[in-house]
């Protein structure tokens, strides 16, 4: 029977997605895991497989157009069947004997009875909705990874989620659970690692850990299944060596990958494990197991991955090891290794416990490093350390956006000499009141958020490959911290343009508490629309920061100092007098607008500093 597989919810917010472009055409032979389309949402563009092998029947959506989750893409099925097969669902229900059968793994799905799994494509019907996010599935259809275990009880699959609106994926620090542990719900279940910031996750529900799919350690994309969770009291899957639960985190259980035929003869209970059940898929030409991501990081360094020896789950070939490899690729491939024993398609190979001399490739505590690390150079005497987790993803972050926004630096001259009055007559009923000083930050933000409403370009993002840009409704204020020196991390105020003064000082503070106390959440350094970075406290006299992409421009405010500068009296004399002077630094890009713009919108942020009635907004 043909299967048609549909629009598949990449990402927790995503509803829709472009077909960039088929890699099969109507009568072209695909196995099962072969790449087959590649869609484009506005969280990333990524290469989806097929769930299975046969011939492609027909193509439903062409290239270019734009449909929304869950519609009907594309037919498959065996040589010379009829496409409108494909679009059936079956009268009867699946047979008994499919609950013990594999279920697919995630990515593209056929709009059969089978179960469907909690993300990637999805079957075309409507009465299936997508999970998304750190969310349970439906209960009328558990997920692919969360099939009962031999305990026969209800269990949940829950999934990476996407903690940040621009998140692809996320790392594993630590898991608060073990294997056969009982967890309720909302407790701290695991601690995720992305570019933004490091969370502790709370559990969607209450019950027993059944199965750990991901180490820590690991980085897996969105929408990855990461555990299972049972009814409390339920048994949790069992090994023949019946590890330790503490262990059962390493998850030394490997699934073949070889391509199913068309109904399994074996039964597979540890499938969740597999790569493709963790929404991992192989790449066709190669049989190596990445992600999406890590493929695309291969193929932008021009990198074989089946010349790469994978330390993921089943082999799998992690974005540290693809980084590794590229920073010291080896000088000839390893050839001492026999190749392994062919496998029957639904044969599970069990890896045996570590022994101390031997341990698992895809232990939770294996380095890795796999490949070689590139030597640094070093004089005598150096010391080498290994860079922290912010520190590498803020050095990735910098060189991205300055790769992808056009940065131009503009100035101006600002007298705060009114501001200062204001400050000095209310800083200490301020900062009775408030407990904290009143600086000058809050004005700034405050002229900066007026200037955002009479230039709203500045307040866009920018996208030069979708051709489009985006004007946001709410002025979202990025505020740059410094994290003691160790770092710095953009939070947001949220709908900034509707607080006085008083509540954007107040909202600076709490977040900066909460960034150098390390209690940020995800939603404290996402979605900002415009971003202020203030290094003046430390002395700086004028400063050219990177643009935090997609924002479109930021503004750096430095040191106010005492100065002599030239006055014109109401009266047009001239005459030389003390004020506090400082500069604002402008850094925008070139792309979203022009020089006239930036210039007139720094002057906006002059004006309003130099004559605006603050003791109003203190009132």
């Amino acid at each position: 029977m043909a299967t048609t597989v549909a629009m598949p919810q990449l990402g927790e917010t995503v509803t829709e997605g472009t077909i960039l472009s088929w890699a099969k055409a109507i009568g072209d032979t695909i196995a099962e895991d072969e790449v087959l389309v590649e869609i484009s949402t506005d969280k990333v563009d990524t290469e989806v497989p097929s769930p299975v092998g046969g011939v492609v029947l027909d193509i439903l959506v062409a290239e270019g157009d734009t449909v929304e989750v869950g519609t009907p893409l594309v037919v498959i099925g065996e040589s010379g069947e009829t496409p409108d097969t494909g679009l059936q669902t079956p009268a009867e229900p699946a047979p008994a004997t499919a609950a013990s059968e594999a279920p697919p793994a995630p990515g593209l799905q056929p709009a059969a009875s089978e179960v469907p799994p909690a993300s990637g494509l999805q079957p075309a019907a409507s009465e299936v909705p997508p999970a998304s996010g750190l969310q349970p599935p439906a209960s009328e259809a558990p997920p692919a990874s969360a099939a009962p275990p031999a305990s026969g009880s209800t269990s949940q699959t829950v999934e990476m989620p996407q903690l940040g609106e621009t998140v692809t994926e996320g790392t594993i620090l630590s898991w608060a659970k073990a294997v056969g542990d009982t967890i309720a719900e909302d407790e701290v279940l695991l601690e995720i690692s992305t570019d933004k910031v490091d969370t502790e996750v709370p559990s969607p529900h209450s019950g027993t850990i059944l199965e750990i799919l991901v180490p820590e350690g690991e980085t897996v994309v969105v929408g990855t299944p990461l555990v299972v969770i049972g009814a409390a009291g339920a048994m949790p899957v069992a090994t023949p060596d019946a590890a330790p639960a503490a262990a059962s985190a390493a998850a030394p259980v490997t699934t073949t990958t070889a391509a199913p035929a068309a109904t399994a003869a074996t039964p597979e209970p540890v499938a969740a494990t597999s790569p493709q059940a963790s929404g991992l898929t192989p790449q066709a030409s190669t049989g190596a197991f990445a992600s999406p991501v890590v493929r695309k990081l291969a193929r932008e360094h021009d990198v074989d991955l089946s010349q790469i020896a994978g330390t993921g789950v089943g082999g799998r070939v992690t974005r540290k090891d693809v980084e590794a490899y590229i920073a010291s690729p080896p000088v000839q491939p390893a050839a001492s290794s026999p190749p392994p024993a062919a496998v029957q398609p639904s044969e599970v190979v069990v890896a045996p416990a570590p022994a101390a001399s031997s341990p698992s490739p895809v232990a939770a505590a294996a380095p890795a490093s796999a490949a070689p690390v590139a030597d640094v150079p070093t004089l005598p005497g150096d010391e080498v350390v290994d860079l922290d987790r912010l520190r590498v993803r803020i050095g990735e972050n910098m060189i991205q956006n300055k790769r992808t926004a056009a940065h131009v630096w503009t100035s101006v001259e600002v007298d705060f000499e009114r501001v200062e009055r204001v400050r000095q007559a209310h800083k200490a009923a301020f900062k009775a009141r408030e407990g904290f000083s009143l600086t000058y930050l809050p004005f700034i933000s405050r002229a900066t958020i007026d200037a955002l409403h009479q230039y709203p370009v500045v307040n866009s993002s920018y996208y030069l490959e979708q051709k489009k840009a985006v004007f946001h409704r709410s002025i979202n204020l990025g505020i740059a911290v410094d994290v003691n020196q160790k770092g710095l991390l953009v939070t947001a105020i949220k709908e900034a343009d509707g607080l006085r003064m008083i509540g954007i000082a107040r909202q600076i503070r709490e977040l900066a508490g909460k960034a150098r106390g390390g209690n940020l959440t995800p939603d404290d350094i996402s979605g900002s629309t415009f971003t202020i970075t203030n290094p003046g406290p430390f002395g700086s006299y004028m400063s050219a920061p990177i643009i935090n992409v997609p924002n479109v421009a930021i503004l750096s405010t430095d040191t106010i100092v005492k100065r002599p500068v030239v006055v014109t009296s109401d009266d047009g004399e001239d005459t030389i007098a003390i004020r506090h002077i400082g500069y604002l630094g402008l850094t925008w890009d070139h792309r979203a607008f022009d020089g006239s713009t930036a210039v007139l919108f720094l002057r906006r942020i002059k004006e309003s500093i130099e004559t605006w009635d603050w003791e109003q907004e203190l009132a």
